[in-house]
């Protein structure tokens, strides 16, 4: 019990938690301020399913046809889009370069988007405009959630072999995610290692701290 109060009322180890509590709290800052102010933003996209309309066997597909609006479709192809915010900040409206939208370029003719679909774990943002031009998907301009799916069907003419992304973005990273990385209920998760590298760095420090002032031998 004697050494326990001479080392809690040292002054020397006061002074040392002191130092690091201080260095903790500016860790802290400096990792908060990097998170909300310059973190980048990020934007996945990809083609997650195509599927053609017409499967039956060749033979007796000769026999059968689809029209869309009375106009015959030869190849009809039905495919899945996903663009997705992936950062730590959302692309508001604003980050668009002269108000341009997201082009999402199949290769294909689009003829209709049949559906859009959006989920967000982070908060209830709205959905962005979505329209079609030849063979493209417009998104936006609008707000892009930081953890918003945006999942988008349509009908093609024909069969893309993949799918390009211009995004008039200037501040955002845009990348092609992999075939596993498009279902929009499993990716998205926090780096945990960006939290962990300074946590650990601090305890290190608190414990080499606690060492110089005696508390810790050895």
């Amino acid at each position: 019990m004697a050494t326990a109060g001479a080392w809690y009322s040292s002054g020397t180890f006061w002074t040392g938690a002191g130092a690091a509590t201080t260095l903790v709290v500016g860790i802290a800052t400096v990792a908060v301020t990097y998170l909300t102010r310059f973190a980048r933003q990020r934007l996945i996209y990809g083609l997650r399913t195509v599927a053609p309309l017409l499967t039956a066997p060749a033979g007796v597909r000769d026999e059968l046809e689809l029209r869309h609006r009375g106009v015959k479709m030869e190849h009809p192809f039905v495919a899945e889009v996903l663009l997705a915010g992936r950062g730590r900040r959302d692309v508001p409206r604003a980050a668009f370069d002269n108000g341009e939208p997201i082009r999402l370029d199949l290769g294909v003719r689009v003829v209709e988007l049949l559906r859009v679909a959006v989920t967000d774990s982070a908060s209830a943002t709205p959905t962005p405009p979505v329209r079609f031009e030849g063979t493209a998907l417009l998104v936006g301009p609008a707000l892009i959630g930081r953890r918003q799916s945006i999942l988008l069907t349509c009908l093609l003419e024909d069969e893309p072999s993949t799918v390009s992304c211009s995004a008039p973005l200037p501040n955002a990273r845009v990348t092609r995610a992999r075939t596993r990385d498009l279902d929009p209920l499993l990716r998205g998760e926090i780096k945990i290692m960006m939290f962990a590298v300074p946590v650990l760095a601090c305890v290190f420090v608190f414990l080499f701290l606690l060492r110089l002032s005696g508390v810790i031998s050895g």
